[in-house]
């Protein structure tokens, strides 16, 4: 069959439907490979996929920026987790040169301001994080075994165990914010934060008015060379080897602190 299709590939004969993509990949598959890579997204087929390349083997060269308290920032502060029950400190910290960024852009974006909801981790609150969106997923999928309940479990929130995984969080890299208007009010996102599902993709359809609001903050972290989350509308990275695939650099400055 496979024979009989490329020649039809080769005489350039009417094909059915499919084979066009068929032939595509017969004919060039690391072009095709390649292709599917840059139209999915490193970070869907790093995080989701595990086919082509996992982030953790992006090399680090720390630059020791340090980490600072956001509370020194004018931005609008409410820590989830610490509200939760699963972080001890209500304090929030992120690496200087992601503070300084977010600055700039909230000054370009006059008339909004930055609400943020979680920023460096620590592997203990990354642990009590996976484990409540473990005990959850277990809840509603009873029917489910231990493995099933890892995989899913592990598309939206990074083990803690793994000493060879650093989770982006960890690095002080990431960032899990909204947009608030002068009132104060949150600008209509399309879901609740951590709300892990398909309309947590930044680019789901789910109103003219949410996807103007979501585009509005893309944009303007990513004017900032941050990078974007594919499965979490909130969250962005800076630094750190996530940001480093994405981005196609050598290397990530951001290490675990």
């Amino acid at each position: 069959m496979g024979s009989r299709l490329w020649r039809k590939c080769e005489r350039k004969e009417r094909l059915s439907f499919g084979q066009p993509l068929r032939c595509a990949i017969l004919s060039s598959p690391i072009a095709y490979a390649i292709s599917l890579y840059r139209s999915l997204g490193a970070r869907t087929l790093a995080k989701k996929h595990m086919t082509l390349i996992e982030y953790t083997s992006v090399r680090i060269r720390e630059n020791r920026d340090p980490l600072v308290n956001l509370a020194v920032f004018n931005f609008i502060l409410e820590p989830k987790y610490f509200q939760k029950g699963l972080a001890e400190d209500s304090k929030m910290f992120i690496r200087r040169e992601v503070g300084s960024k977010l600055e700039r852009i909230q000054e370009k974006l006059k008339g909004y301001r930055f609400k943020i909801w979680d920023g460096h981790r620590s592997r203990v609150v990354q642990n009590n994080i996976y484990k409540k969106y473990w005990e959850e997923l277990a809840k509603r999928n009873p029917g489910w075994n231990e493995k099933m309940l890892k995989l899913e479990t592990g598309k939206f929130v990074s083990p803690a165990n793994n000493p060879e995984r650093i989770p982006p969080h960890a690095t002080g890299g990431s960032i899990d914010l909204t947009l608030v208007d002068k009132e104060g009010n949150e600008l209509k996102m399309g879901t609740e934060f951590d709300a892990f599902g398909p309309n947590a993709n930044p680019f789901a359809d789910i109103s003219p008015e949410v996807t103007e609001n979501r585009k509005i903050l893309r944009e303007a972290m990513l004017e900032e060379d941050f990078t974007m989350d594919k499965d979490e509308w909130w969250h962005f990275d800076y630094g750190n080897q996530s940001w480093a695939l994405n981005k196609g650099r050598p290397f990530a400055i951001y290490g675990e602190v």
